[in-house]
């Protein structure tokens, strides 16, 4: 595949990202005022209780299967062998997953409120596995997945503006929403029948699969339990405040959220290519390509950061809706700033140490994050709550950046980062000077907003294009052909 396709990947899905944090917004306000804040709670308490029990039945599977898939994805009966056996694993875990689900619902008298619920979501627990998103990625079709996701998106608003009228409606809620990505898991395995033949097998080989997948899911688990552990410290340490101070830093965590869930996706698709790439032992391809990927993240990474911390106030007024969460600012620019951190340690995990199959390197770098995560928020949130949480983030991820940089470094090789790197620089001057001028113009919030955006950007891309970007060089051969 080429260049242009790569981009076009990651296009795509940085789309399928972002529709998956819009469409929330959308409904989350009819949701609250038709079911009631009550039933709401009781949702979102289900949906989070079932998305652990999603987690365990995964068990990494997705990420070691497009590794090794994206290896051998040219030769049929070895990816066919191979995908079955990955298959089988993950129905086995989802099988252990959903037993242990049971046991908690009919022996933990605190969940028998939410029986109903679970009983409906935990079908995620299922079709999430029958879904095989992960052949999708091996074999890099992203159009299909993205048109797919949002499809059954504006499916499940269409119902639930039919169905869901009135707070009795939760169940049927939830059906819906189990409903409209089960139907669409069911699609992915159908068409995965175009690629290769996923079926259940006796022979495992367990010896091969079995340690780096539960690696894997250590580290998913790891980073999911770090995470998390800001909100969880904040609550508990922060007294009777603790539900304000919360709920300000939750406005600055979904906007992180966001910001990472779309800069991720340019990441994600560049796993497969790279493992095929190793697969053929090609490694001046593979430094080609990981340089490519790694200039088009600084190239949209740095400028978002930069646009985060310019319109800050704007961000969080519009994502809250009031001014008494205008604390919030100063966390969300802390934020900002780990998420250079984070993506400089996405890619050079994911991209250049998970190919190489140093998973161990990587789940030994996760875990130290997550303990200074963890460790320094016991000591610093009872000084500056909310903004120590959102420090400790940056030096977590800036310390696993600089691990996995270590390790990556010997085995990618990316030059002339120096040079390029002023060029973005000077491509965010430009964005500072648009917006500080707008600013002047005294807009209204909504206005200013949007036209410092559309600005920015174009200022920000014509800047790039005189300056010879090497990430935009296939856009400008394009343009040269057209000419």
């Amino acid at each position: 595949m080429s260049k242009k396709s790569i981009k076009l990947n990651m296009v795509l899905n940085a789309i399928k990202g972002l529709m998956g944090v819009i469409f929330p917004f959308i409904t989350y306000p009819y949701i609250l005022r038709v079911l009631g804040l009550d039933n709401v709670g009781r949702f979102t308490f289900s949906d989070s209780y079932i998305s652990y029990y999603v987690l365990l039945a995964g068990l990494g599977v997705g990420t070691y299967a497009v590794r090794e898939g994206a290896r051998v994805r040219n030769e049929k009966e070895k990816i066919n062998t191979l995908t079955s056996q990955i298959f089988t694993i993950n129905i086995i875990s989802m099988i252990v997953s959903l037993l242990l689900l049971i046991l908690t619902i009919v022996f933990i008298p605190s969940l028998y409120k939410y029986r109903a619920l679970l009983l409906v979501l935990s079908l995620q627990v299922i079709l999430k596995t029958v879904g095989i998103e992960w052949i999708y990625s091996i074999y890099e079709d992203y159009a299909f997945v993205t048109i797919r996701s949002i499809c059954f998106q504006i499916l499940s608003l269409v119902l639930m503006f039919i169905f869901v009228r009135k707070p009795e409606d939760t169940v049927i809620y939830a059906c819906i929403v189990v409903f409209s990505s089960g139907i669409a898991n069911l699609i992915n395995f159908v068409y995965s029948r175009k690629y290769c033949h996923v079926g259940i097998v006796k022979n495992l080989d367990l010896k091969r699969h079995i340690k780096p997948i539960l690696i894997l899911f250590a580290m998913t688990a790891t980073v999911t339990v770090y995470v998390n552990s800001d909100i969880l410290i904040l609550n508990f340490m922060c007294g009777d405040e603790a539900d304000t101070i919360v709920g300000i830093y939750s406005v600055s965590t979904k906007v992180y959220t966001v910001i990472k869930t779309i800069l991720s996706s340019i990441i994600v698709v560049s796993i497969p290519r790279l493992s095929s790439i190793l697969g053929s032992g090609d490694k001046e391809k593979f430094n080609e390509v990981a340089t490519d990927v790694y200039k088009t993240l600084l190239a949209v990474m740095i400028p978002s950061m930069v646009g985060i911390i310019l319109l800050r106030k704007e961000i969080v007024l519009i994502v809250s809706g009031t001014e008494d969460c205008l604390p919030a600012t100063s966390s969300l620019a802390l934020l900002s700033i780990a998420i250079v951190f984070c993506m400089g340690a996405w890619f050079w995990g994911q991209c250049v140490m998970v190919p190489m199959k140093l998973d161990k390197k990587i789940f030994t770098i996760t875990i130290i994050s997550a303990l200074i995560n963890i460790i320094l928020n016991f000591i610093l949130i009872p000084f500056w709550q909310e903004n120590a949480a959102a420090f400790t983030t940056i030096l977590a991820e800036a310390f696993s950046f600089v691990g996995t940089y270590y390790f990556g470094k010997k085995y990618a090789k990316i030059n002339k980062m120096g040079i390029y790197f002023i060029k973005v620089l000077v491509g965010c001057a430009g964005i500072i000077a648009v917006v500080l001028l707008i600013r002047m113009l005294n807009l209204n919030m909504i206005l200013f907003v949007i036209s410092s955006i559309a600005a920015s950007a174009v200022l920000y891309f014509l800047i790039e294009l005189l300056l010879k970007n090497e990430a935009l060089i296939p856009l400008l051969r394009k343009l040269k052909r057209k000419k």
